[in-house]
């Protein structure tokens, strides 16, 4: 039996981003012992996942003679092979330990790397693609649709939908207000598919309240699961969508595992299309500035392409 050690730290969406790498590692080494290294906050997550079999608590401590401690206690589990899917400055410096610690063969974009993957100018790939790109020099191959299954996520809901049900995502991260569409465009969408006959639900975090209280003062009748919105219900709820619409946000990449119409409001650039979720289900509404969406464009496009 081999022993394998992933590393992944970073946002909810780059983890949602690698979940295809984590399927295709898996399925290659279906008889060898997986170790994941991340932070304390994805634990259940992957806990709840037959993705990895063990896990390695790093909170990506700022103390260097911390973080050399704990990479050498983490390199006497004695790995063969050592997955990197962080790719970071960080993931460099750790590479750096394991290749003076241990006799595991490296795969990642950093230097040092034995399997060493050189990563093209941003929006040539997805990140997803990316990554399978990185595998590929480890003869991993992605995993077959049939073979890649999220039903660990799936939560009963015990909400009942008797119309057909429209999510929306529209928070972003502190730092991401420059890829967030106006709240209150989200709420005119919202309300006019309300008089349609659908049920909204707004989705998010505490901290995406603000950004909700537009729609929420819109409709007349909502599902309001801010701060109820844990990676389990955002999947289980999006399986019962009709559509759902999204800023580029990690929630909204855990939505789109459902594989629902999912419309994103998004920046015509290059960070958009390497977050792309994959999918035909995907559409994507966008400008140069996302803030110059407007909402006839986008009512314009669910009409045209028969959406709603």
């Amino acid at each position: 039996m081999k022993k394998i050690l992933i590393i992944k730290h970073g946002s909810l969406g780059d983890i949602i981003m690698s979940l295809i790498a984590f399927f295709s590692i898996r399925n290659y080494f279906i008889k060898d012992k997986l170790y994941l290294l991340t932070e304390k906050k994805y634990k259940n997550f992957f806990k709840k996942s037959f993705l990895v079999d063990e896990i390695i608590e790093d909170n990506r401590d700022s103390n260097l003679i911390k973080n050399f401690k704990k990479i050498q206690a983490v390199a006497k589990n004695n790995f063969d092979f050592i997955i990197d899917l962080q790719n970071s400055k960080r993931t460099f410096f750790y590479n750096l330990l394991f290749r003076f610690f241990t006799y595991a063969k490296i795969n990642s974009s950093r230097p040092l790397a034995h399997y060493r993957y050189n990563i093209p100018k941003q929006g040539k790939e997805t990140v997803s693609e990316g990554l399978m790109n990185q595998l590929n020099l480890m003869g991993i191959k992605k995993s077959e649709e049939a073979m890649v299954d999220y039903n660990w996520l799936r939560v009963d809901i015990i909400d009942e939908f008797k119309e057909p049900l429209a999510i929306f995502i529209p928070g972003v991260s502190r730092s991401g207000f420059s890829k967030q569409w106006q709240p209150e465009k989200f709420a005119i969408i919202a309300k006019n598919l309300e008089d349609l006959g659908y049920t909204i639900c707004v989705l998010g975090t505490n901290l995406d309240l603000d950004s909700a209280k537009p729609i929420i003062k819109s409709c007349k009748k909502i599902l309001n699961k801010i701060d109820k919105s844990p990676p389990e219900i955002i999947y289980s709820l999006a399986l019962k969508a009709k559509i759902i619409f999204s800023n580029d946000t990690g929630p909204g990449h855990i939505a789109a595992l459902a594989k629902k119409n999912f419309i994103r409001l998004v920046n015509n650039n290059n960070l958009s299309k390497t977050s792309k979720p994959s999918g035909s289900h995907i559409f994507d509404i966008q400008d140069k500035s996302v803030k110059n969406i407007q909402v006839s464009k986008v009512m314009s496009f669910l009409n045209a392409k028969k959406l709603i």
